[in-house]
């Protein structure tokens, strides 16, 4: 025997926690560091495991940070778009829990952090902010986008591009809290916030109102 390790077999299962260990502190230390400044021996020991063991999982460096977003985005999909199964609430009530669970995404202070992460690397790194992009910004888009085009299916909208019209409402919806948060303001409060997702609701609903609806 060399001493070198044992390739993993075929079909053996990962470790769920040594993967969620990793990907944590790489959300962790690329905030704190920025992609570069975060090396991949930092990341293995502040998870608790060997370098070898986090390339064996993700390969290098970029797919560690792909990771790292897919976790952060996935939990608030699943969350915000949940709704969509609830028996009872009209398309508007969901619409606003919907809007209300967004912003609060886009305005969590991890999120912040990575959104201003690669505003900094992408002078160095030009295709890390494609990157944040495909992993963060289309799945989102993507799935509120099925959303609408089943509601418009169903004739509760009319919406010839569901895809921009997610992107309208998305986009409404991150208004002045967005960039508060963006630029380290205090926070407007919870009632300020779920007016103004209502309004934007409101405005979405009357400009993709269906045709039969309209006066």
């Amino acid at each position: 025997m060399n001493g070198a390790p044992a390739a993993r077999r075929p079909g053996r299962p990962r470790s769920a926690e040594k993967e969620s260990a990793i990907v944590g502190a790489a959300q962790h230390l690329f905030m704190e560091r920025g992609f570069e400044g975060a090396s991949v021996d930092a990341i293995a020991d502040a998870a608790g495991v060997s370098k070898a063991t986090v390339y064996a999982r993700f390969g290098d460096k970029e797919a560690l940070l792909a990771a790292a977003i897919q976790t952060k985005c996935a939990s608030f999909l699943d969350e915000a778009l949940n709704v969509e199964n609830t028996p009872g609430g009209s398309f508007r009530e969901r619409l606003v829990i919907m809007g209300q669970r967004f912003l609060a995404l886009v305005t969590d202070s991890d999120a912040v952090a990575m959104h201003r992460l690669m505003m900094n690397e992408m002078e160095r790194n030009t295709h890390l902010p494609q990157l944040f992009f495909d992993t963060a910004i289309v799945p989102t888009l993507t799935r509120f986008a099925k959303l609408i085009e089943d509601e418009a299916r169903e004739g509760t909208i009319a919406a010839d591009d569901p895809v921009e019209a997610a992107w309208q409402f998305l986009g409404m919806v991150k208004g002045e809290d967005h960039m508060r948060a963006m630029f380290g303001l205090p926070a407007r409060d919870a009632e300020a916030i779920r007016r103004h997702v209502t309004a934007c609701v409101d405005v979405f609903l009357t400009a993709h109102k269906p045709a039969a609806l309209l006066t």
